[in-house]
C-alpha cells in the first residue's frame, strides 16, 4: 500500500474529526461549503488531482479570513474564528496534498476541535479528542515517510510494524491528558471564558412573568438540571427557584428583601437532592418545594425560601438541597401580609367587578375557593401558540381569548386575590421530570418550567395553588408529570451524558480538594486499623523486597526464542564433545564449520525470523525443537574452531548477542 493514499484518506478522517462537534456551530454557508469541499476533496484525491491551485487557493483564504475578522468584536470572537478556520480547512481540502499541505491539514484540524470547546463540551467531544490525537499521530509518522520518498510502498508487515510503533505515542499523549486533567489546579471560572462571554437567554425559566408580549412560546427540549433522589410521587414533583413579590398589573417582579417567613418542618422528613445545574444566567438555586438549606456552593437564602447563588451558574455546577415536602411557610408578622396586597392604582373595570364578587367571602378560604370556581366557569383553555399580544393581558385571557399558558393562569389568578384582600405572590420554578431508573436522577427540561401561586390562608400559612390545573385541557398544563419515562437506550444515553458532566465538565478545584482530602481520611481510616504487632509491620515491609526480586528474576528469564537458540548451542557444544563454543563464533559461520544439514537449516530458520524483526512462529519453533532432538543423536566435527577450555563449560548465552547480529 502506498504511504500517499494513506496520507490522503487520514487527512479527510481528520478534517471530518475536527469539524464534526462544531459544525451545528456553524454558518449554515459554513456547513454547506466544509460538506462539499470534504466530500470533492476525498474524490479528487483518489483520481490524484486537485481542485485549485496555490495562488487561487491563497487569495480565498485571504478573503476567508478577512472576512471573518472584520466580524470579530469583544462580544462575539469564537464563533467568527471557528468559522474562518474550517473555511481555511476546507481551502486546503481541495489544493495539492504535499507535505506541507497535509501538516496544514493537521494543524488547522487540531486549532478547530480546541476552538470547538469553548462552544460545547458533550461527551462526543472526547470521543472527537482520541480519534483526532490518534490520526493526527499516524498522520505525522506517515509525513516523515512520505517526505523521503513520496513514491513510498509498504507491505503488510511493514505497515503492522509501523502500526504498533505509532500506537504508543496516542496512548502515552491520553495517558498524560488524563493525568493533567486530574492533578493539575482549576480556576473558579475558564480561563478562557472572556472569549465567549456572551451567554444565550434561557428558554423557559424567567426572573420575570409577562404575560401578553409573546405570541407564541417555542420550546427548546433542553435540560434544565438533573436531580439525583430517590423516586417520589410525581404529584409532589414542584421545584422552587423564585418568588415574585411586585406587579404592575401587568408583569409581575421581584422585591428581593420581603417580609420574613418562617419555615416550619415539625413531623417532615428531609428529602435530599443532589443537582447537576445546567449553564444559566440566573443565579437563582433549584430545589423541590420547600427547600430548606443547600450546600456545596455558596448562597444566599432569602425570607420567602429563596436562595441564591453568590457565584455566577454560566457552567455545569453540583449542589445538594434538603427539602420539607410537607413543611410549610409561614408569615412571621400578620401585620406585614400587607405587602402582598399591593395592586395597581388603576384597573379594568371587568376585573375589579369580579374581585368584588370574590371579595364578598367570609374569609380567605372561602375567597381562595371563590377565585377558583370563577376560574372553572370561565372555561378557560392552556395554550402556547396564537395567543393574542394585548396591554391588558389579565382582562384578554379572561374575558376574551381565555387561552394561555401558566403566567397568565397565575398572574390572573394572583392579581385577583389580591384585589379581592388575600395576600398572594407567584413562585417560578419547574414542574414535572423523567426519572432514570438506571441513573437514579430527574432530569428536568426547560419546556417544564412553570409558575404557580402562593396564596396567604387564615393561619398566615403560605397554600401553594397551581391555577394552571384548573383548564379545561389541564393535562396540556402539567406535560412535565405526563411525560413517557425513559426506555432503556435513553436511558443508558442519558446516564452517560449524565456522567461525562459528573466527571469531566463539573471537576473543578473544589472537587480536586474533597477527592485529597477523601483520600487522606482513607489512609488515615487504614492506618488505624492495622495492627501493632512488630512482625507483622516487618512481613509487611518485605512485600516491596519480595516484589523487586521476582520482578528481576522474570525480567531476566529470557524470551521463547532465546531459550531454544540456547537449547541449540547446548546441543551443538554436547554433539561435538566441547565444553564450551568460541565467543566469535556466529550462528551461520557454526553451520558452515560443522558441514551439518541441521545446523544449517537452523540458521536458516532462525535467521529469517529474527534478522526481519519477527517473532517466531509455532510451526517455526516445532521445525527448531526437531532439528534439537535430531542433533542429540549425531556427532558433530567443528574442523575451523578454536582449541576449546576443556575445563569451561558451554558458554550459549554468551554467544546469543553476537549469532544474532552476524548474518
Amino acid at each position: 500500500m502506498a504511504v500517499e493514499k494513506i496520507l490522503r484518506l487520514l487527512a479527510a478522517l481528520v478534517a471530518l474529526v475536527s469539524t464534526a462537534p462544531a459544525f451545528l456551530y456553524l454558518d449554515l454557508p459554513v456547513q454547506v461549503v466544509i460538506s462539499i469541499l470534504l466530500i470533492a476533496g476525498f474524490i479528487i484525491d483518489q483520481r490524484d488531482g486537485r481542485l485549485l491551485s496555490p495562488l487561487p487557493a491563497t487569495l480565498i483564504s485571504f478573503v476567508f479570513f478577512f472576512f471573518y475578522l472584520a466580524q470579530m468584536s469583544r462580544s462575539n470572537i469564537v464563533e467568527p474564528v471557528v468559522n474562518m478556520l474550517v473555511l481555511l480547512l476546507a481551502v486546503r481540502l481541495v489544493t495539492e496534498k504535499s507535505g506541507r499541505n497535509q501538516l496544514q491539514i493537521f494543524v488547522l484540524s487540531t486549532f478547530i476541535l480546541a476552538a470547538s470547546s469553548l462552544l460545547s463540551l458533550s461527551a462526543g467531544y472526547l470521543a472527537s479528542l482520541i480519534l483526532l490525537v490518534t490520526l493526527v499521530t499516524f498522520g505525522l509518522l506517515l509525513t516523515s515517510f512520505y517526505a523521503t520518498d513520496p513514491n513510498l510502498r509498504l507491505n503488510r508487515i511493514q505497515w503492522r510494524s509501523l502500526l504498533r510503533t505509532g500506537s504508543i505515542l496516542p496512548i502515552g499523549s491520553l495517558l498524560l491528558m488524563l493525568f493533567f486533567f486530574l492533578v493539575l489546579p482549576r480556576t473558579q471560572y475558564p480561563l478562557w471564558n472572556f472569549l465567549n462571554p456572551q451567554s444565550k437567554p434561557v428558554a423557559g425559566f424567567s426572573e420575570e412573568v409577562n404575560p401578553g408580549s409573546l405570541a407564541d412560546l417555542g420550546s427548546s427540549g433542553e435540560p434544565a438540571f438533573r436531580a439525583e433522589m430517590d423516586e417520589i410521587d410525581p404529584q409532589e414533583l414542584y421545584w422552587r427557584g423564585l418568588v415574585l413579590n411586585l406587579t404592575d398589573g401587568r408583569s409581575w417582579s421581584r422585591a428581593k428583601y420581603p417580609p420574613i417567613d418562617l419555615l416550619l418542618r415539625e413531623n417532615t422528613t428531609a428529602q435530599k437532592q443532589t443537582i447537576y445545574n445546567e449553564p444559566r444566567t440566573s443565579r437563582y438555586l433549584l430545589g423541590l418545594d420547600l427547600p430548606g438549606d443547600i450546600k456545596e456552593i455558596k448562597n444566599q437564602r432569602f425570607a420567602d425560601g429563596v436562595f441564591e447563588s453568590q457565584q455566577r451558574l454560566d457552567k455545569r455546577i453540583r449542589f445538594t438541597v434538603k427539602s420539607y415536602l410537607s413543611g410549610l411557610l409561614k408569615l412571621k408578622n400578620p401585620q406585614e401580609s400587607e405587602f402582598y396586597l399591593r395592586t395597581p392604582d388603576t384597573m379594568t373595570q371587568r376585573v375589579t367587578e369580579i374581585a368584588d364578587e370574590i371579595a364578598t367571602g367570609e374569609d380567605r378560604k372561602a375567597k381562595i375557593q371563590a377565585a377558583k370556581s370563577f376560574f372553572t366557569r370561565q372555561q378557560l383553555s392552556y395554550a402556547s401558540r396564537n395567543l393574542q399580544r394585548t396591554e391588558t393581558p389579565v382582562e384578554t385571557f379572561l374575558f376574551e381569548s381565555k387561552r394561555g399558558y401558566c403566567e397568565y393562569f397565575a398572574s390572573s389568578f394572583a392579581l385577583l386575590l389580591r384585589l379581592a384582600g388575600v395576600p398572594a405572590r407567584l413562585v417560578g420554578g419547574y414542574l414535572g421530570g423523567r426519572y432514570n431508573q438506571l441513573g437514579g436522577y430527574y432530569l428536568v427540561d426547560e419546556d417544564m418550567a412553570h409558575v404557580w401561586v402562593e396564596a396567604l390562608d387564615d393561619a398566615n400559612h403560605w397554600q401553594r395553588i397551581d391555577p394552571s390545573r384548573l383548564a379545561i385541557n389541564a393535562e396540556a398544563a402539567v406535560t412535565g408529570l405526563s411525560r413517557s419515562s425513559f426506555d432503556w437506550p435513553q436511558a443508558a444515553a442519558d446516564y452517560l451524558e449524565n456522567a461525562w458532566s459528573r466527571l469531566v465538565i463539573t471537576y473543578d478545584l473544589n472537587t480536586q480538594l474533597n477527592l485529597i482530602f477523601s483520600t487522606g481520611n482513607s489512609l488515615r481510616h487504614f492506618r488505624s486499623q492495622l495492627p501493632d504487632n512488630r512482625n507483622w509491620w516487618l512481613s509487611l515491609a518485605m512485600v516491596p523486597v519480595i516484589i523487586i526480586l521476582f520482578s528481576k528474576k522474570v525480567w531476566k528469564r529470557p524470551a521463547s526464542q532465546q531459550r531454544i537458540l540456547k537449547r541449540y548451542l547446548a546441543m551443538v557444544c554436547h554433539s561435538a564433545g566441547l565444553k564450551q563454543l568460541p565467543l566469535d563464533l556466529g550462528l551461520f559461520n557454526l553451520a558452515e564449520q560443522s558441514g551439518e544439514p541441521l545446523c544449517h537449516d537452523f540458521a536458516k530458520i532462525f535467521g529469517q525470523a529474527v534478522y526481519h524483526d519477527e517473532p517466531l512462529g509455532k510451526e517455526q519453533k516445532n521445525q527448531l525443537n526437531s532439528i534439537i532432538r535430531q542433533l542429540a543423536m549425531i556427532n558433530l566435527n567443528l574442523t575451523e574452531s578454536s582449541p576449546p577450555a576443556r575445563n569451561q563449560r558451554c558458554s550459549a548465552e554468551a554467544m546469543i548477542d553476537k549469532s544474532t547480529r552476524i548474518p
